[in-house]
């Protein structure tokens, strides 16, 4: 009943006489609307209750009925995770981790302490070629990093490479640049890159660690990184540009990314630089730390390095896939755990299958005989053990005004029902699974 009907009553209940003002609006009535609606809300959660007690209608007490039957577990989890590659990621201590295939990664919080959200990325490629600087060498001038070019332009500076390890995880080298400029045009860094074809309209990413160690900036004009844009006969057409000019503290904090989207229509073939503009006549004494050049194609992402540092091409991270269950399959897992306790027929094990959201066909075998066509197929005796499942190969699980804000509107996925069925088979029984 509604708190109106409640108040009715309790009206109705008072003693006799003229004396108690019944009136709507009176002063009696208004006090008594205050227990009419909590009598009311006492009746609500009663039926929601009697609604709770069937799994098949269950919202709040899901987790409850869950927990009674022994859920999540390893053939009914709430949430699941794949990659088909390794990637990379930066731990609590903000150091540069690799995680392995279908391993997620965690994301930190400000005080290093590992959170439940997971990073989600879709697939990538870093098109630089050797993104960890393998085969530097330091030396006067050194070795440059397998790939790359370092270049002075003809303009009177110098270049050697001073340094090479790793800071934070980031492998990197550091590259000195001094000498008296005898002209403005640049001297840079290029990482060489595996074609990275590009057309008009297109985003692409640029990024690279850069921060400098020793002396300074003095006398050079745009120390910046550079986005390019080719024709696909490698003919120069334009370029973006950002400033790296401002030193950074840490070489973890010093990602410089620039983001664009092509413009020249003739453009086949996009690539990165750093390059620093000297004035005419100055003289410059510059140490830059340089590392993990990445160009990618959309928006930035996590950083793309190969699993062995000494492969040379481009490397791409498969795509980040997280299923989250929907409230419709905890509840369908929940009726199927109870199924799972009575006599595993056929037909039960089709209703498991279907209370999972799949529709699978069951066929029994039975051992040839002679009584059999010549058509029957030739099985021996522990064939009468055997049963074949079959079903689709993918179901395709939306979202609903249930399910919380995390679970994807759309989410495509193999049937549950595998592990559940192998469970619920009896021990002498060999299940077979077969998929469209």
């Amino acid at each position: 009943m509604d708190s109106s009907a409640y108040l009715s009553q309790l009206l109705a209940l008072l003693p006799p006489g003229d004396a108690l003002a019944r009136e709507p609006g009176s002063k009696l009535e208004r006090l008594l609307s205050v227990p009419a609606a909590e009598l009311a809300r006492v009746d609500g959660r009663v039926e929601a209750l009697l609604a709770e007690s069937d799994p098949a209608r269950t919202a709040e007490m899901l987790a409850d009925w869950e927990r009674a039957l022994g859920l999540p577990d390893e053939c009914y989890p709430n949430e699941s995770f794949s990659r088909a590659s390794r990637a990379w990621y930066f731990d609590g201590a903000g150091v540069l981790r690799e995680a392995a295939v279908d391993e997620p990664r965690y994301l930190f919080d400000a005080n290093g302490q590992r959170t439940e959200a997971v990073l989600v990325e879709g697939a990538a490629t870093n098109f630089i070629s050797n993104p960890a600087c393998v085969g530097a060498v330091p030396g006067t001038p050194g070795t440059v990093p397998l790939g790359w070019s370092l270049n002075n332009n003809g303009q009177g500076l110098n270049w050697s490479i001073t340094g090479v390890g790793t800071e934070s995880g980031i492998p990197y080298m550091d590259v000195r640049f001094s000498g008296t400029s005898s002209g403005t045009n640049p001297s840079g860094i290029t990482p060489q890159l595996f074609a990275a074809p590009a057309a008009v309209g297109e985003e692409w990413t640029a990024s690279f660690y850069i921060r400098r160690i020793a002396g300074s900036l003095t006398g050079i004009n745009l120390p910046g990184l550079f986005l390019r844009e080719f024709t696909t006969g490698a003919a120069f057409l334009s370029q973006f540009f950002l400033n790296v000019a401002s030193d950074v503290g840490t070489f973890l904090a010093s990602r410089r990314i620039l983001t664009a989207t092509v413009a020249n229509a003739s453009t086949g073939l996009v690539d990165l630089s750093l390059q620093l503009f000297p004035l005419a006549g100055a003289t410059v004494d510059v140490t830059l730390r340089v590392g993990l050049p990445q160009l990618e194609k959309g928006s930035v992402t996590s950083l793309i390095l190969p699993s062995a540092p000494a492969t040379i091409g481009p490397t791409t991270r498969a795509a980040d896939i997280r299923f989250i269950a929907t409230t419709q399959e905890r509840r369908a897992r929940v009726l199927a755990r109870l199924i799972e306790r009575f006599e595993p027929t056929p037909a039960a094990i089709i209703g498991l299958a279907a209370r999972l959201g799949d529709t699978v066909t069951l066929t029994e075998f039975t051992p040839h005989d002679c009584e059999d066509a010549c058509e029957a197929p030739l099985l021996d005796e522990p064939w009468a053990h055997a049963f074949q499942v079959a079903g689709g190969a993918q179901l395709v699980v939306e979202f609903t005004c249930e399910d919380g804000c995390e679970t994807p509107l759309s989410q495509w996925r193999t049937g549950a029902y595998e592990c559940a069925i192998r469970r619920f088979a009896p021990a002498h029984t060999v299940p077979i699974f077969t998929y469209a």
